[in-house]
Protein backbone atom coordinates (compact mmCIF):
# COMPACT_ATOMS: atom_id res chain seq x y z
CA UNK A 1 0.00 0.00 0.00
CA UNK A 2 1.36 3.39 -0.96
CA UNK A 3 2.02 6.23 1.47
CA UNK A 4 -0.80 8.29 -0.08
CA UNK A 5 -3.22 5.42 0.42
CA UNK A 6 -2.24 5.05 4.07
CA UNK A 7 -2.70 8.77 4.66
CA UNK A 8 -6.11 8.61 3.01
CA UNK A 9 -7.21 6.05 5.60
CA UNK A 10 -7.08 8.65 8.40
CA UNK A 11 -6.07 7.42 11.84
CA UNK A 12 -5.69 3.85 10.60
CA UNK A 13 -3.23 5.14 8.03
CA UNK A 14 -1.23 6.89 10.74
CA UNK A 15 -1.17 3.69 12.82
CA UNK A 16 0.07 1.75 9.80
CA UNK A 17 2.77 4.37 9.22
CA UNK A 18 3.89 4.06 12.85
CA UNK A 19 3.99 0.27 12.57
CA UNK A 20 5.93 0.56 9.33
CA UNK A 21 8.42 2.94 10.96
CA UNK A 22 8.84 0.56 13.91
CA UNK A 23 9.46 -2.37 11.56
CA UNK A 24 12.03 -0.32 9.67
CA UNK A 25 13.86 0.46 12.93
CA UNK A 26 13.97 -3.23 13.86
CA UNK A 27 15.12 -4.18 10.36
CA UNK A 28 17.86 -1.54 10.33
CA UNK A 29 19.04 -2.70 13.76
CA UNK A 30 19.34 -6.27 12.47
CA UNK A 31 21.10 -5.09 9.31
CA UNK A 32 23.53 -3.00 11.35
CA UNK A 33 24.49 -5.99 13.49
CA UNK A 34 24.86 -8.14 10.37
CA UNK A 35 27.01 -5.46 8.72
CA UNK A 36 29.27 -5.19 11.75
CA UNK A 37 29.73 -8.96 11.84
CA UNK A 38 30.32 -9.09 8.07
CA UNK A 39 33.17 -6.63 8.53
CA UNK A 40 34.64 -8.71 11.37
CA UNK A 41 33.45 -6.07 13.85
CA UNK A 42 36.30 -3.55 13.53
CA UNK A 43 35.94 -3.13 9.76
CA UNK A 44 32.16 -3.31 9.86
CA UNK A 45 31.20 -0.59 12.33
CA UNK A 46 31.66 2.52 10.18
CA UNK A 47 30.17 1.20 6.90
CA UNK A 48 27.27 -0.35 8.81
CA UNK A 49 26.63 2.93 10.63
CA UNK A 50 26.84 4.90 7.37
CA UNK A 51 24.42 2.52 5.65
CA UNK A 52 22.02 2.58 8.60
CA UNK A 53 22.08 6.39 8.72
CA UNK A 54 21.47 6.58 4.98
CA UNK A 55 18.37 4.40 5.30
CA UNK A 56 17.06 6.18 8.40
CA UNK A 57 17.42 9.62 6.80
CA UNK A 58 15.30 8.67 3.82
CA UNK A 59 11.53 8.82 3.65
CA UNK A 60 9.31 5.83 2.96
CA UNK A 61 8.70 6.77 -0.65
CA UNK A 62 12.41 6.99 -1.40
CA UNK A 63 13.07 3.61 0.19
CA UNK A 64 10.26 1.97 -1.74
CA UNK A 65 11.64 3.48 -4.96
CA UNK A 66 15.04 1.89 -4.26
CA UNK A 67 13.61 -1.53 -3.48
CA UNK A 68 13.23 -1.28 0.28
CA UNK A 69 15.37 -0.64 3.33
CA UNK A 70 17.36 -3.89 3.08
CA UNK A 71 18.48 -3.35 -0.51
CA UNK A 72 19.30 0.28 0.16
CA UNK A 73 21.36 -0.70 3.22
CA UNK A 74 23.33 -3.38 1.35
CA UNK A 75 23.96 -1.04 -1.58
CA UNK A 76 25.31 1.74 0.62
CA UNK A 77 27.30 -0.70 2.80
CA UNK A 78 29.13 -2.10 -0.20
CA UNK A 79 29.72 1.28 -1.82
CA UNK A 80 31.02 2.98 1.33
CA UNK A 81 32.96 0.07 2.85
CA UNK A 82 36.49 1.21 2.00
CA UNK A 83 35.89 4.95 2.35
CA UNK A 84 34.03 4.58 5.65
CA UNK A 85 36.85 2.52 7.12
CA UNK A 86 39.49 5.02 5.98
CA UNK A 87 37.48 7.81 7.62
CA UNK A 88 37.05 5.68 10.73
CA UNK A 89 40.76 5.01 11.35
CA UNK A 90 41.35 8.15 13.49
CA UNK A 91 38.29 7.35 15.57
CA UNK A 92 39.45 3.78 16.19
CA UNK A 93 42.79 5.13 17.39
CA UNK A 94 41.01 7.68 19.60
CA UNK A 95 38.75 4.96 21.00
CA UNK A 96 41.78 2.83 21.85
CA UNK A 97 43.48 5.73 23.62
CA UNK A 98 40.31 6.58 25.56
CA UNK A 99 40.00 2.94 26.61
CA UNK A 100 43.55 3.00 27.96
CA UNK A 101 42.77 6.24 29.80
CA UNK A 102 39.65 4.70 31.30
CA UNK A 103 41.74 1.81 32.63
CA UNK A 104 44.50 4.00 34.02
CA UNK A 105 42.49 6.87 35.55
CA UNK A 106 40.90 4.85 38.42
CA UNK A 107 44.41 4.20 39.75
CA UNK A 108 45.16 7.92 40.01
CA UNK A 109 44.32 10.10 42.99
CA UNK A 110 44.07 13.78 43.85
CA UNK A 111 43.07 16.86 41.84
CA UNK A 112 45.03 15.73 38.79
CA UNK A 113 42.88 12.62 38.52
CA UNK A 114 39.70 14.70 38.59
CA UNK A 115 41.02 17.05 35.92
CA UNK A 116 42.15 14.19 33.69
CA UNK A 117 38.82 12.42 34.14
CA UNK A 118 36.90 15.53 33.16
CA UNK A 119 39.17 16.08 30.17
CA UNK A 120 38.82 12.48 29.02
CA UNK A 121 35.04 12.64 29.34
CA UNK A 122 34.93 15.89 27.34
CA UNK A 123 37.09 14.43 24.58
CA UNK A 124 34.93 11.29 24.49
CA UNK A 125 31.76 13.37 24.12
CA UNK A 126 33.35 15.41 21.33
CA UNK A 127 34.46 12.29 19.50
CA UNK A 128 30.98 10.76 19.73
CA UNK A 129 29.52 13.96 18.25
CA UNK A 130 32.06 14.05 15.42
CA UNK A 131 31.50 10.37 14.60
CA UNK A 132 27.75 10.90 14.33
CA UNK A 133 28.24 13.90 12.04
CA UNK A 134 30.65 11.86 9.90
CA UNK A 135 28.10 9.04 9.67
CA UNK A 136 25.46 11.52 8.53
CA UNK A 137 27.83 12.98 5.94
CA UNK A 138 29.46 9.89 4.45
CA UNK A 139 26.81 9.19 1.82
CA UNK A 140 26.07 12.85 1.12
CA UNK A 141 29.49 14.27 0.26
CA UNK A 142 32.30 12.91 -1.88
CA UNK A 143 35.15 14.84 -0.28
CA UNK A 144 38.38 13.22 0.82
CA UNK A 145 38.38 11.54 4.25
CA UNK A 146 40.55 14.25 5.84
CA UNK A 147 38.30 17.02 4.50
CA UNK A 148 35.21 15.16 5.69
CA UNK A 149 36.62 14.79 9.20
CA UNK A 150 37.62 18.49 9.33
CA UNK A 151 34.13 19.50 8.26
CA UNK A 152 32.57 17.17 10.85
CA UNK A 153 34.74 18.66 13.61
CA UNK A 154 33.79 22.18 12.50
CA UNK A 155 30.09 21.33 12.47
CA UNK A 156 30.32 19.73 15.92
CA UNK A 157 32.12 22.70 17.48
CA UNK A 158 29.74 25.16 15.80
CA UNK A 159 26.61 23.33 16.99
CA UNK A 160 26.58 23.19 20.79
CA UNK A 161 22.77 23.08 20.99
CA UNK A 162 22.56 20.19 18.55
CA UNK A 163 25.41 18.49 20.40
CA UNK A 164 23.56 18.86 23.69
CA UNK A 165 20.45 17.42 22.06
CA UNK A 166 22.42 14.41 20.81
CA UNK A 167 23.88 13.75 24.26
CA UNK A 168 20.42 14.02 25.86
CA UNK A 169 19.05 11.56 23.31
CA UNK A 170 21.84 9.08 24.00
CA UNK A 171 21.37 9.36 27.77
CA UNK A 172 17.59 9.02 27.47
CA UNK A 173 17.89 5.97 25.22
CA UNK A 174 20.42 4.44 27.61
CA UNK A 175 17.99 4.92 30.49
CA UNK A 176 15.12 3.42 28.49
CA UNK A 177 17.17 0.38 27.48
CA UNK A 178 18.32 -0.07 31.07
CA UNK A 179 14.69 -0.36 32.16
CA UNK A 180 13.35 -2.13 29.06
CA UNK A 181 16.27 -4.34 28.12
CA UNK A 182 14.07 -6.31 25.73
CA UNK A 183 14.25 -3.34 23.35
CA UNK A 184 18.04 -3.44 23.16
CA UNK A 185 18.33 -6.23 20.54
CA UNK A 186 15.41 -4.76 18.61
CA UNK A 187 16.24 -1.04 18.35
CA UNK A 188 19.34 -0.63 20.51
CA UNK A 189 21.27 1.07 17.70
CA UNK A 190 18.61 2.21 15.25
CA UNK A 191 16.46 4.20 17.71
CA UNK A 192 19.15 6.55 19.05
CA UNK A 193 20.77 6.69 15.60
CA UNK A 194 17.63 7.81 13.78
CA UNK A 195 16.98 10.63 16.26
CA UNK A 196 20.60 11.78 16.37
CA UNK A 197 21.22 11.78 12.62
CA UNK A 198 17.97 13.62 11.99
CA UNK A 199 18.96 16.29 14.53
CA UNK A 200 22.35 16.56 12.85
CA UNK A 201 20.80 16.56 9.38
CA UNK A 202 18.61 19.52 10.32
CA UNK A 203 21.63 21.40 11.61
CA UNK A 204 23.61 20.61 8.45
CA UNK A 205 20.77 22.03 6.37
CA UNK A 206 20.99 25.26 8.38
CA UNK A 207 24.76 25.54 7.96
CA UNK A 208 24.96 24.52 4.30
CA UNK A 209 22.27 25.59 1.81
CA UNK A 210 23.55 22.91 -0.59
CA UNK A 211 22.93 20.14 1.93
CA UNK A 212 19.32 19.68 0.85
CA UNK A 213 20.53 19.18 -2.72
CA UNK A 214 23.14 16.66 -1.60
CA UNK A 215 20.37 14.59 -0.05
CA UNK A 216 18.61 14.15 -3.37
CA UNK A 217 21.50 12.72 -5.38
CA UNK A 218 20.35 9.80 -7.56
CA UNK A 219 20.86 6.39 -6.03
CA UNK A 220 20.96 7.64 -2.43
Amino acid sequence: MSVDARIGLGWTGRVMQLLSAACTLVLVNILFIAGVLAGLVVLGIMPAAAAAASVLLRDRTGLEHDGGAARSFVRVYRRSFVRANVVGVPFLVAAALLTVDALVLPALEGPAAAVLTALTASVAVLIVGVVLVVVALLERYDGRPAALIRYAVTVTLASPITGAGVIIVLIACGAIFAVLSVLLPLVGVSLPLVICVRLIDRRLAQLDPQHALAKTRPGL
